[in-house]
């Protein structure tokens, strides 16, 4: 039986763990968060603590975290990060995610270790969230309700003057000429296909397509991609807050970036595209359009299941 240090709140119940492996190794990182979590949520529940939910992907402004478990306490929810090795990878990584949430909110990180990781010194510390992907599954059916790209949440919120219309620009302007490309990227990531070069315009119908997917932390969305419009994302407006919209845009933007820097994109010279211009024709007549009918658009990009 080992009594974990942490720099949990005073009150909450002590944690000792029997049976983990004192490891860092890829094979026993399963085992070991099965053990931690199961002595947590027998010691949490006696204490009126709650366990949320096991391994969990949260958004931030940085990419995908991994989180081993959420908990809720009367002040709130909180992140639990187990170390079973308490060395100076494991203080690199927990202060990262604890500067990380200090950045950007969101994340309320608590660690466990065999020793005190505050009283370690990390020389390097390294990113820890995830850009690389965009963490979707494809889904057999969405659920029903109403999706849009962008809907108002208060009185006399207007589409081109929000962040998710920056982000939706800069979306546009990135992958201008290579929508396409970009599009298979996503199929790639949901297992659609299993090369680029698979999806061609000749295999694209002459009508939108439409994938339903969930997207980090189980929320629903809608990817639809045309010629003519290009790539756009459409949310379950009632299970989605405008904070999650816009973190997901700044992902696909962050992979979008990575991408090209991978395959090398950034000396091609590309003609404006039809999605492109069907984009900057959209902003210009809500430019031009008077106070009264921007105030009547509620939403945008609006798919009903």
């Amino acid at each position: 039986m080992r009594e974990l240090f942490t720099n949990a709140p005073a009150h909450w119940p002590k944690v000792c763990l029997e049976g983990f492996i004192e490891s860092s190794a890829p094979e026993v990182k399963a085992a070991n968060r099965l053990i931690f979590s199961t002595t947590v949520e027998t010691l949490f529940h006696k204490a009126g603590i709650q366990v949320l939910e096991a391994d969990v992907l949260r958004l931030t402004r940085e990419g995908v975290l991994e989180i081993p478990l959420r908990v809720r306490a009367q002040d709130g929810e909180y992140d639990l990060f187990f170390y079973p090795v308490a060395d100076e990878k494991a203080a690199a990584h927990y202060v990262a995610v604890y500067e990380l949430a200090q950045r950007w909110g969101r994340i309320r990180p608590i660690y466990y270790s065999t020793d005190d990781l505050l009283a370690i010194y990390p020389e390097k510390i390294e990113p820890v969230t995830y850009r690389d992907r965009l963490f979707i599954q494809a889904s057999l059916i969405a659920p029903k309700g109403q999706y849009a790209m962008w809907w108002a949440q208060e009185p006399g919120e207007q589409f081109h003057y929000s962040p998710t219309y920056d982000l939706f620009d800069r979306i546009y302007r990135e992958i201008n000429g290579l929508e396409m490309r970009a599009f298979a990227l996503i199929l790639l990531e949901l297992g659609m296909i299993q090369e680029e070069y698979e999806f061609t315009a000749s295999t694209l119908p002459d009508s939108t397509v439409e994938i339903p997917v969930e997207g980090p932390e189980g929320v629903p969305i809608i990817i639809s991609f045309s010629q003519h419009r290009g790539i756009r994302f459409h949310f379950h407006t009632e299970r989605t807050s405008a904070e999650y919209r816009d973190l997901f845009l700044n992902l696909f933007l962050l992979r979008l970036k990575s991408w090209r820097k991978e395959a090398d994109l950034d000396h091609i010279k590309r003609l404006d595209s039809p999605a492109y211009i069907w984009w900057r024709e959209l902003g210009r007549r809500l430019r031009l359009g008077t106070g009264s009918s921007e105030h009547a658009i509620s939403a945008v990009g609006s798919v009903k299941r």
